[in-house]
């Protein structure tokens, strides 16, 4: 199973001088509740995956591997 990763959610939002949820609705067009629950949950979806990309996300690093169900 694949994971949102924290650290570049963190850095798009620091290279876009972006600090709250409210800052990423409106640059994005995605709730707030949408943006708590997939940084809550880090389940990707594409609406989140569309918007990271529109950021700026790197591809490469936006997805991390969930070890705990991978060794499962």
């Amino acid at each position: 199973m694949f994971l949102l990763s924290l650290d570049e959610i963190e850095r798009v939002k620091r290279a876009n001088g972006i600090c709250t949820l409210l800052e990423l609705e409106r640059r994005t067009g995605m709730t707030r509740k949408s943006w708590s629950t997939a940084i809550k949950t880090r389940r990707p979806t594409p609406q989140i995956l569309d918007a990271l990309s529109t950021l700026g996300a790197k591809p490469s690093k936006v997805l991390i591997a969930d070890e705990v169900s991978a060794a499962a």
